[in-house]
């Protein structure tokens, strides 16, 4: 906590004169570049990978990077629907036009996947979403052999994100209307190195290449 502590110290003595104006403007709404879905793991810094100022990436972090699936039924679904009204408040009040999904290496949510024997029932549960991943992962293989299986896993688990993030109709619609594009991205802490999923390669890249390639949204243009 002292760390902590001197932290804000030099956040309000460096840090937050910088920022005076940024947060006057930011009082009166927000306008994001893109909503970010990351691990609440503490290694992985959305602001930080992106070089991104307040006010620029809408954040939602959970346990392991996961978007539920709609369910059945919404009004008597049990399942968690933090990530859903986040997604739709994103999309359909702030107008956001990419939606990123960012998992990482050394997930514990990954782990708790592969040994599910070991998780609280709360955990377990929550990870639900993740299954189609392991089977995915099991019948294609890994997206890059050389990886740790958890590291595998990981990865198509984002992947499988963007599936889950298309149940919901609103996001579909959008999505094949070209309004909106849909990101898998891939931390790799050791290196500090930000990948994005390509289609055209079939597998993660490093993050600028697989951008400056990718098209444009329609309503971004």
């Amino acid at each position: 906590m002292r760390s902590l502590i001197d932290g804000i110290k030099r956040y309000e003595t460096a840090a937050r004169p910088q920022y005076t104006s940024k947060f006057a403007a930011l009082a009166t709404g927000q306008k994001p570049l893109a909503m970010f879905i990351s691990c609440a793991d503490s290694r992985v810094v959305p602001n930080l990978v992106a070089s991104a100022d307040p006010g620029e990436l809408f954040v939602v972090r959970n346990v392991a990077n996961l978007v539920p699936p709609k369910p059945a039924n919404e009004r008597t679904a049990a399942e968690d629907t933090s990530v859903s009204a986040a997604v739709w408040y994103a999309l359909e009040v702030l107008d956001i036009h990419d939606l990123i999904v960012c998992g990482h290496s050394g997930c514990g949510g990954m782990k708790a996947v592969l040994t599910p024997e070991a998780a609280p029932a709360a955990l377990e549960r929550w990870l639900a979403p993740a299954s189609g991943a392991v089977e995915r992962w099991r019948q294609r293989g890994a997206l890059d052999p050389s990886l740790t299986p958890v590291d595998q896993l990981s990865q198509q688990s984002t992947l499988s994100q963007l599936e889950n993030l298309l149940t919901h109709d609103h996001v579909r619609a959008r999505v094949e209307s070209g309004d909106v594009r849909l990101h898998a991205w891939w931390f790799d802490i050791p290196t500090g190195r930000l990948l994005a999923y390509s289609e055209e390669a079939g597998r993660y890249v490093p993050a600028v290449e697989a951008l400056s390639s990718a098209p444009s949204a329609s309503a971004a243009e």
